[in-house]
């Protein structure tokens, strides 16, 4: 019996499997890069609106994205969407080189995306019926988002 082909396209230099998922790609074009450009904004926006506003508690934090949990990572912006106990998918989105993740200093503020360029890759994960999930979450994101702001500002180290 041979073993079930992972990566659909070319493997990707910088990607790896994750765990529970069948398949992984690598997400291209101008369009789906654009969308989570500025997905990425309208969550650094959520995220600082509570961070830099010392009248804020933290605990309003709910580390998701429209649903999809935010899971901690390094270099790269992580989302975990769970629709059902039978499928989920897994969005990793590698910063590229020299974008610093956060605001210099002691604070715990998220620098934005300056453009899409700050995206090295992007990689979807999923098992069962995971990758329409993700195409339907992103849409669906988008058109429950798009009026929320964006966060615009940059503070290099």
């Amino acid at each position: 019996m041979s073993k079930a082909i992972y990566w659909i396209g070319k493997k990707p230099w910088d990607g790896d499997r994750w765990g529970y998922t069948e398949h992984g790609t690598v997400l291209a074009g101008d369009d789906i890069r654009e969308a989570l450009f500025r997905m990425y904004r309208r969550y650094v926006k959520q995220w600082n609106d509570i961070e830099l506003d010392r009248g804020r508690s933290l605990s309003e934090h709910s580390h998701k994205v429209h649903g999809a949990q935010v899971v901690g990572a390094n270099k790269r912006f992580v989302l975990h969407g769970r629709p059902d106990a039978q499928t989920h998918w897994i969005l990793e989105m590698m910063f590229a080189r020299g974008f610093q993740e956060f605001y210099p200093g002691w604070s715990c503020g998220r620098n934005t995306m300056r453009t899409p360029a700050d995206i090295r890759s992007i990689h979807l994960h999923w098992n069962g019926e995971g990758g329409q999930a993700f195409e339907r979450w992103l849409k669906e994101e988008q058109a429950a988002n798009a009026g929320n702001g964006e966060w615009t500002e940059y503070r290099p180290g």
